[in-house]
């Protein structure tokens, strides 16, 4: 997943790449990368990219259900247009720094992919800059995973 992931839709916010982790989903079977990222002004900044893909759309409606139920961000709302349920969140903290995060998910039947974009600063950077570019990685995995 790391070297499949195309970091170009990021290529404006001005992020290196500090170092990549392969770790995949836990407890289910797919593939995913964490992309440790830096801003310009050296703030912390993170992608993660994970595709599962369960035995059966039934499985794969179970995980992507599980996914809004235990996360502690903000739901935004569902996305249409990238799959059979889609839905995404947002979250601002301050770890010494202000940190925006964005994350959707999505499931096309045994499909789920899950993209989750974090990008840290003086000022938090709006969800309408972190949002198009998570939906561009999300549609690039989703046409490169094949599902049942």
């Amino acid at each position: 997943m790391c070297k499949r992931t195309d970091l170009r839709p990021l290529a404006d916010l001005s992020l290196t790449v500090a170092r990549t982790d392969p770790t995949p989903p836990l407890g289910r079977p797919g593939v995913a990368c964490l992309f440790e990222l830096r801003t310009k002004d050296g703030h912390e900044a993170n992608l993660r990219v994970e595709a599962s893909t369960p035995v059966s759309a039934e499985e794969a409606r179970l995980l992507y259900r599980s996914t809004g139920q235990v996360t502690v961000m903000t739901p935004v709302g569902v996305i249409a247009g990238v799959g059979d349920e889609a839905e995404a969140f947002t979250r601002r903290s301050e770890p010494g720094f202000k940190y925006a995060e964005y994350m959707v998910h999505a499931r096309m039947g045994n499909l789920v992919v899950k993209v989750w974009l974090a990008v840290g600063g003086a000022s938090y950077v709006a969800t309408e800059t972190l949002a198009p570019k998570a939906l561009t990685v999300l549609r690039a995995t989703q046409a490169a995973v094949p599902t049942v």
